[in-house]
């Protein structure tokens, strides 16, 4: 019968508190949408990805190749644990190849890929909605 009586202690959670909960886009210095391109790219839709990525991110065919990826380093996959047949630990599985599946992106449908002027339509629509 106590128990009924006892009192629960209850937060509400802040503005951005599910903004916080993806790791990969907190540690982003850009808060690139990671999540999002490489749905988007594990769906084919490259040029989608690649708007994704280059969205907050002026720079993201070069941050495809030579950024530190604080993304990956965060990513919760790394952190999911691996079993054996039997169950046992054997592992922390690895985080998504974020940075890679980016230049992949960008060399699908960015700059690498197609003439500039045919880059800037899609981004001007994104920007001017």
């Amino acid at each position: 019968m106590e128990k009924l009586n006892e009192k629960l202690n209850v937060q509400v959670p802040g503005e951005n508190y599910h903004q916080g909960l993806i790791s990969c886009q907190v540690a982003c210095p850009v808060h690139t949408d990671a999540r999002g391109y490489v749905r988007a790219i594990a769906e084919g839709r490259f040029e989608e990805a690649y708007l994704i990525a280059r969205g907050p991110n002026p720079f993201a065919s070069i941050c495809g190749r030579i950024c530190g990826a604080p993304c990956e380093a965060a990513c919760r996959r790394g952190k999911v644990p691996r079993v054996d047949d039997d169950g046992r630990f054997v592992a922390h599985d690895r985080p998504v190849s974020i940075r890679a599946l980016k230049r992949f992106a960008c060399e699908q449908a960015g700059p690498e890929a197609r003439p500039a002027a045919e880059v800037l339509v899609p981004l001007q629509a994104l920007i001017l909605g």
